[in-house]
């Protein structure tokens, strides 16, 4: 009779395997801190008259916010409703990202075709208010830009 290999491997191989899935919470954790934006995007952020003269509203809302001024923006506003610069639902916020060094950029996913984009942060703000993320640009400017990519 032939001894034949164990199906899962050798003991060592199981037992790092083990190891390894038993701590795979905690290297997530450490893989995946929050991050904090703040130093980047305050050079961009500008103020919010000068953001709400961009608006069609014909009633701007005051007290925006710039994303970064949210503490954990990607926690705390995840699945936020985003509306275009006339007031119109046009998607769901779903994080912020650096794309090149120092360009900042909000990650979308738009309600009607469901494509994902990406929005330098210059062209939104958070309204706590309402709790909705603002855009400065018209929902035909947000459709055109491609997936993936910052509107520049």
């Amino acid at each position: 009779m032939t001894m034949q290999k164990p199906v899962l491997g050798s003991t060592a191989r199981l037992l790092v395997l083990g190891m390894t899935i038993a701590a795979a919470p905690v290297l997530a954790g450490c893989a995946g801190p929050d991050l904090d934006y703040s130093t980047a995007a305050n050079v961009q952020c500008e103020s919010s008259d000068e953001f709400a003269q961009r608006l069609l509203m014909q009633a701007s809302p005051s007290s925006l916010m710039c994303l970064d001024d949210v503490a954990r923006v990607n926690n705390e506003l995840f699945n936020t409703p985003v509306i275009d610069s006339a007031g119109y639902r046009v998607g769901h916020f779903r994080r912020v990202e650096t794309k090149a060094p120092g360009d900042l950029v909000a990650v979308i996913t738009l309600n009607g075709s469901r494509r994902t984009i990406a929005m330098l942060t210059d062209h939104v703000r958070y309204h706590p208010g309402s709790q909705v993320i603002v855009a400065d640009l018209t929902t035909q400017e947000i459709d055109r830009i491609p997936s993936g990519f910052p509107y520049g």
